[in-house]
């Protein structure tokens, strides 16, 4: 927004402005804008006739200008989304530190955009100095849901039928807010496998995992894999046979939903320190830069301002690291920002990691998200000591979209495909495994509606002395609840993974009492979050290895005793 006065002898330091913008948003996105803006004079002969008014990036209707004399407008002109607002005031006030007062009201379609499951509100930026100070308020529908991203400090509140945002605008900072209860993506990724050995061979690809922030929904995983394991940095990993020449196509699809805030375990965090390639933590040149930045935020900072976005480069999967992005600048990737701030975090010993995933924009020019010839994008993740989680930022969206903060709050669109702590360059991400043929082997989307995560509870088995849970479905399967009265058991279950299974200590029942007829099987009952209940009744092996045990000495017992009775009664016939 630009604001000034149409007479050339009047400047904007003889007067005070003040500014109260209203946003009312309904279901469909449209907001109605109310500005009541307060002139002051600063001088007793100096007082506003006229005021012009540009405001850029909104397609504005139905305008309607008034101070309490009536009407005020006289000229608006609005193309290619800037509008240009001339006024003259009815009823100037004259004096110093008298105050004209007057209203603009118009209509903008469509302010906010529905993306998936979250509403995008983009507010214009003020670039000019003119106002002293603004305060916005936008009140939209319960409907859109909570806040979940705002590029500047902002207070929420929640009400009945309406939630208000409201925020003091003095940074001349871009103004993002999303709001939304959490955002949904179908997915479906290909993978591209061939054995070119001349024996068989187990290969890996990684899938999309749980995370603290997201929880993923596999509708299949065709063919199903052999199973899957959990590396350490938390990286879901399927494993498939193939045999000598035997190529393998891969599909998993199913749904993502992000905007989780799960609690975090970590232990051994002086892991995530160390020198890795692309890390050089002990390089002299970056021990040197490290030593003036003091915290992440700092580091952050320092990332965004010293490096620059090469869109030339977007087709290029090549990978420069953190020292090639100090020393050229001006040809980085996401991939340079990410190394960077992991490589000056470990530096100040503050534990770091990357995130190759996927990123949603409208606007590839202004987000870019090309990475290794699919819609893959990095980002790092910094430990905070103080709130005890991992926290992503991304430095360089703050970049490309010229200063919206991704470092105070990360949106919902992005989503972890792997993570890199103890290694920087493994596992790869969906998207790494391809042939030559291969064109785009991600698709992503806005999902409509959730999916309903029914699904069949693990299978119940005796394994030696350990009860073992079979997880046949391709979804973990979270916060089981197992008991059993037979065995007086009431265990939780946090996680089994998908094609997976999971061994547990159970308690032992007494030698005798295992001997009941009643203990030759036994009844457990499975129970999820969802209410889900499995009731599985089992042979007790226990039961049958006792019998067995008795009976062979009950035997050796009779046997010895007719012995015994044999030879007592050879000797008393002798």
């Amino acid at each position: 927004m630009f604001f000034f006065f149409k007479t050339p002898t009047l400047a904007l330091s003889d007067f005070t402005i003040n500014e109260n913008i209203e946003y009312l948003l309904n279901l469909s996105g449209q907001a109605t804008v109310t500005h009541q803006i307060d002139i002051t004079n600063n001088f007793s002969q100096i007082y506003p006739k006229e005021y012009q008014i540009q405001i850029q990036g909104l397609p504005l209707s139905d305008l309607n200008a008034t101070d309490d004399g009536g009407n005020i407008l006289t000229n608006f002109l609005s193309q290619n989304d800037s509008s240009q607002i001339k006024l003259k005031f009815n009823q100037p006030k004259v004096g110093k530190n008298q105050t004209t007062t007057f209203k603009l009201i118009y209509r903008v379609p469509e302010l906010a955009k529905h993306k998936g499951k979250t509403w995008e509100i983009s507010l214009p930026q003020l670039t000019d100095s003119a106002l002293n100070n603004t305060q916005i308020t936008l009140k939209t529908p319960s409907d859109f849901g909570t806040l979940s991203f705002a590029s500047v400090p902002v207070k929420f509140q929640e009400g009945l039928n309406q939630n208000t945002v409201s925020l003091q605008n003095n940074s001349h900072s871009k103004i993002l807010i999303i709001l939304g209860n959490y955002q949904l993506f179908d997915f479906k990724l290909n993978y591209s496998l061939k054995n070119n050995t001349s024996s068989t061979i187990t290969s890996e690809i990684a899938i999309i995992p749980d995370t603290y922030s997201q929880s993923v929904y596999y509708q299949s995983i065709s063919p199903s894999p052999l199973g899957i394991r959990v590396d350490p940095d938390g990286n879901w990993l399927a494993s498939y046979e193939l045999k000598s020449g035997e190529e393998l196509n891969i599909i998993a699809d199913g749904q993502v939903k992000t905007g989780l805030h799960l609690p975090v375990e970590t232990t051994n965090l002086e892991k995530y320190l160390s020198d890795q390639t692309f890390w050089p933590v002990s390089d002299p040149q970056i021990q040197d830069i490290s030593r003036n930045l003091n915290s992440s935020r700092a580091i952050y900072n320092y990332v965004v301002d010293t490096l620059n976005y090469n869109y030339d480069r977007l087709n290029s999967s090549g990978r420069l690291g953190a020292l090639a992005a100090i020393n050229d600048p001006n040809n980085s990737l996401c991939t340079e920002f990410t190394d960077l701030f992991v490589t000056l975090a470990r530096a100040k010993n503050i534990p770091a990691r990357e995130i190759e995933g996927f990123a949603y924009s409208n606007n590839p020019k202004i987000k870019p998200i090309s990475l290794q010839n699919d819609v893959l994008h990095a980002w790092p993740e910094y430990y905070d000591s103080t709130s005890k989680t991992w926290k992503a930022v991304d430095p360089t969206w703050e970049k490309t979209t010229n200063g919206i903060d991704y470092f105070s709050d990360l949106d919902l669109n992005h989503i972890t495909f792997v993570t890199h702590g103890l290694d920087s360059q493994n596992p790869l991400p969906p998207g790494s495994y391809r042939n030559e043929f291969s064109e785009k082997s991600i698709a992503i989307s806005f999902a409509t509606e959730e999916i309903k995560t029914v699904t069949a509870l693990p299978l119940i088995a005796f394994k030696n002395d350990r009860l073992l849970l079979q997880n046949y479905t391709p979804n973990s399967q979270k916060n089981l609840l197992l008991s059993s009265t037979n065995l007086s058991l009431n265990q939780t279950i946090d996680y089994i993974l998908p094609y997976s299974s999971k061994e547990i200590t159970i308690p032992k029942m007494s030698f005798w009492k295992s001997l009941s007829s009643r203990h030759q099987k036994i009844t457990f009952t499975l129970k999820n979050t969802e209410e889900q209940v499995s009731v599985q009744t089992i042979n007790y092996p226990p039961h049958f290895i006792n019998l067995g045990i008795s009976i062979i000495i009950g035997l050796i017992i009779l046997t010895t005793s007719g012995i015994i009775i044999t030879s007592l009664t050879h000797e008393k016939n002798t």
